[in-house]
């Protein structure tokens, strides 16, 4: 009886586990796209509803997994970036173009305006100009050269892209002047987001390969499902009773069960039954009425004939 009941009891504590496994699943811990750990951990106030289930990150912090488990954020009107990294006690994040060339997104993008929900830390102006490769070898451009970024990726060989900072100052004139006179295409400015290291050290900031930086502010607080009003206040603090009903439920169910099945117990060894023998009816007894029901359910009442 005693090695009957230490079975019972493994049953039960499976059951519980499981239990637990269940009503624990949707809590949101931290997660990785990439099980090797070299991707960025996924925190509140971001979420991953494919790892993490739904409710687990304000809307606009959605992060997703891509097929080579690279995390990625998606702006609204922007597209989607690579997350190189999560700096939470700065609120930084830090997105590269996944063919890494950012600096075409950026020439294409008026992304000054489209990141929401974040934003830049500070923007910078800058001209792109479409030269000849011999620009390179121009001694007026070499004078100049430290003030201009190469773009080797929007190159080919017969145009070489390169960039100067747009300050409307003298300076930055004559740069405009030299790269004219050598037969560069001036084209319109593009307004470029620069990380905070970069506000005070412009022209040593090359964006063309450093990543994109952006920072955001504490969200508002998002629509509650069911709540129209979108007031999450209300059911703050409030406990999930649908949860609390159904674990209740079911810890009692379980231990009806239990002292069902320890009552036949004693009751069969009074009367010289072994405990396997007794735990065989019991065990007959439930499956039988579990028979029962969907025989009953599946047939249905019969009405007796007239």
């Amino acid at each position: 009886m005693v090695s009957s009941l230490k079975l019972v009891l493994s049953y039960l504590f499976i059951f519980l586990f499981s239990l637990k496994k269940i009503t624990c699943q949707d809590t949101c811990s931290s997660v990785q796209c990439s099980e090797a750990g070299n991707e960025p951990d996924i925190v509140f106030p971001f979420g991953n509803k494919d790892l993490q289930g739904e409710g687990c990150g304000y809307p606009g912090f959605n992060l997703t997994c891509n097929s080579f488990d690279k995390t990625v954020l998606k702006l609204p009107q922007s597209g989607e970036f690579l997350v190189r990294k999560i700096d939470y006690a700065n609120k930084e994040i830090r997105l590269y173009d996944q063919n890494n060339c950012l600096a075409r997104r950026l020439q294409q993008q008026n992304l000054n305006v489209n990141l929401l929900p974040f934003k830049a830390f500070a923007y910078q102006s800058y001209n792109f100009f479409n030269c000849p490769p011999a620009i390179t070898s121009n001694p007026s451009a070499l004078a100049i050269q430290r003030k201009l970024l190469l773009v080797p990726c929007l190159g080919n060989p017969t145009n070489t892209v390169l960039v100067s900072v747009s300050s409307g100052s003298e300076f930055d004139s004559n740069i405009t002047k030299v790269l004219i006179n050598g037969d560069c295409q001036i084209l319109d400015p593009v307004t470029i987001p620069i990380p905070f290291d970069a506000i005070n050290k412009i022209y040593s900031y090359d964006f063309t390969t450093d990543d994109l930086y952006l920072t955001w502010v504490t969200p508002e607080k998002p629509t509650t499902n069911g709540n129209e009003n979108g007031d999450e206040s209300k059911d703050k603090g409030k406990p999930n009773w649908k949860k609390i009903i159904f674990i209740t439920v079911s810890v009692l169910m379980v231990a009806a069960v239990m002292v069902f099945i320890v009552v036949c117990l004693v009751c069969g060894c009074r009367k010289g039954m072994s405990a396997g023998e007794t735990l065989v009816g019991v065990f007959g007894f439930i499956f039988g009425c579990c028979g029962f029901c969907s025989d009953f359910g599946a047939r249905g009442v019969r009405r007796p004939r007239r």
